[in-house]
């Protein structure tokens, strides 16, 4: 069976967060034992300081990517995708939560917890002017 990173990997294969920008959709991961109590922990874990940090949920992170109103069926099957891709980290990790590091040029963190105690996620780029 392959591992939860593989499984993400093949889950967001292709797939680009749109903001003002197009960026891929990155996995990454942090040992066990990493806290991530505060924001302030995980700026330290990703090696970011002076940087703002605010966390918002999972669900409002995706929004923009799973709206089922598309009339073109690209768009249809790109939303399915990300709504798959929601559920996959519902299930597969705990303690979800969404990161954005910075300003304008953000930096954007969907980390959750591995059945090992391992932090796995994705990361990317949005631009918000």
């Amino acid at each position: 069976m392959p591992s939860s990173l593989q499984q993400l990997e093949q889950a967001v294969q292709g797939l680009w967060f749109i903001s003002e920008s197009e960026s891929a959709l990155e996995p990454f991961s942090l040992p066990a034992g990493t806290s991530l109590e505060t924001e302030a922990d995980f700026l330290k874990a990703i090696g970011v300081t002076g940087q703002p940090v605010e966390q918002v949920t999972l669900p409002y992170f995706f929004r923009n990517m799973v709206r089922q109103d598309q009339e073109d069926p690209a768009q249809q099957a790109i939303a399915q995708r990300f709504i798959a891709l929601q559920q996959w980290l519902e299930t597969n990790l705990q303690e979800v939560r969404v990161y954005r590091v910075g300003q304008i040029q953000i930096q954007a963190y969907v980390v959750g917890k591995t059945t090992e105690g391992a932090w796995l996620g994705l990361k990317t780029t949005l631009i918000e002017t």
